[in-house]
């Protein structure tokens, strides 16, 4: 079940990158920043001050998920280079031979 869910949800991401692109990655983005800021406040506001470490904690854990969705834009911008210089080189060479992953 949970190979199921993680599988249809790869393939969505994967569909939602290609054809949404920098929009659904900046998207993704901001929601996560502000999702973190309304969390901390939330949660100074129910905690306080008493637990510093608490806070800390979470903090951190939201700071990685942001690295990892930061990651996770750089990997797509990439990609998407990759792809459009491998377009150039197949445009130069008066576009001899098929695209990478697409049969000869």
């Amino acid at each position: 079940m949970i190979e199921t869910v993680l599988k249809a949800s790869s393939a969505l991401d994967a569909w939602l990158r290609e054809h949404l692109g920098r929009p659904y990655l900046a998207a993704l983005g901001v929601g996560l920043v502000l999702g973190i800021i309304a969390t901390v406040q939330q949660l100074v506001e129910d905690i306080g001050s008493d637990s510093v470490l608490k806070l800390s904690l979470f903090v951190v854990f939201q700071a990685a998920l942001l690295v990892n969705q930061l990651a996770q834009f750089h990997d797509y911008r990439q990609e998407r280079r990759q792809r459009r210089a491998d377009k150039a080189a197949r445009a130069a060479d008066g576009g001899a031979g098929p695209a990478p992953g697409e049969p000869s």
